[in-house]
């Protein structure tokens, strides 16, 4: 039985809805965190994780963070396709190589559903997922058992990377529903799975929500939730990539649009809600 995990990945924006699960759970937390001061900006940060400083590009403090613990938790992003360290590439296999040095039993590696189905994208692909398919692979060979959450888009992102003041903005066209989950499902969802994780096989989990919804009417449903409603501004992929020219959020914003605009998910968490639960959260009351 997993008593202690060391988490990667702290910082990020999703982590508080595992954190908060698996401390209410019992499970103690250490986590790796490169800036101190992103954990001073976190509201009701836990003062029960303990914080190990360091990142994934050093291996003193890796071992420091995997030491005396019973898993990994992994949850890693990937901005630059340039940088000459990826978080989700060299990052991993600096992972395995000091789990296997501890010990480890098990990882858990936070992913997303294009990569097991890159069909999905209907022949299209991003730096990103190109990344993250690679590190999916070290993992997977690592021989260590790893259980993957591949995630759908995840409705609290609209909160995190879309909202700017009263308005909402992101990108057009994208033709076809996909399955947006809550980030308090993913997070409990996640939790029974590291609890119930006494097993030494390798797991994929496939981490979708209810309901096939259009990017266009995810937003708006969101922005109806709010009063005075919230305004959606919907740009089109042309013109974020004509901008990216000179800008490079809009330029990343620019590729993932091209990525998903003729993206067609299919349904494939059928196992998952049977072993996980099922997810309770919709648009309209997530942030509840």
């Amino acid at each position: 039985m997993i008593q202690k995990i060391a988490f990667i990945g702290v910082t990020g924006n999703l982590a508080p809805f595992t954190y908060n699960e698996l401390l209410a759970k019992g499970i103690k937390i250490k986590a790796l965190v490169r800036n101190f001061d992103k954990i001073n900006k976190i509201q009701n940060f836990p003062t029960e994780i303990e914080i190990i400083k360091g990142d994934l590009n050093d291996i003193d403090s890796l071992r420091k963070v995997f030491k005396n613990v019973d898993a990994i938790y992994l949850n890693l992003s990937t901005q630059n396709e340039k940088a000459n360290f990826q978080p989700e590439i060299d990052g991993i296999k600096n992972v395995i190589s000091v789990a296997k040095e501890n010990n480890i039993s098990r990882i858990f590696h936070v992913s997303a559903i294009s990569v097991p189905f890159p069909e999905f994208a209907q022949g299209k692909d991003i730096f990103i997922n190109k990344i993250r398919k690679k590190g999916y692979q070290l993992l997977k060979n690592s021989g260590i058992p790893v259980t993957f959450f591949h995630c759908s888009w995840i409705m609290d992102v609209m909160e995190f990377t879309m909202r700017k003041n009263d308005t909402l903005q992101a990108f057009k066209p994208i033709q076809f529903p996909m399955y947006w989950l809550a980030g308090k499902d993913l997070g409990r969802m996640i939790s029974t799975a590291i609890l119930n994780s006494n097993h030494d096989l390798t797991k994929d989990y496939i981490m979708q929500g209810k309901e096939a919804i259009t990017f266009e009417n995810a937003l708006n449903r969101y922005a109806n939730t709010f009063n005075p409603k919230l305004k959606v501004q919907l740009a089109p992929i042309s013109l974020l990539k004509f901008i990216g020219i000179f800008n490079k959020e809009a330029r990343l914003a620019g590729k993932i649009g091209t990525f998903f605009s003729n993206y067609k998910e299919e349904f494939k968490a059928e196992q998952t809600w049977k072993e996980l639960g099922e997810p309770k959260f919709t648009i309209e009351n997530f942030r509840d």
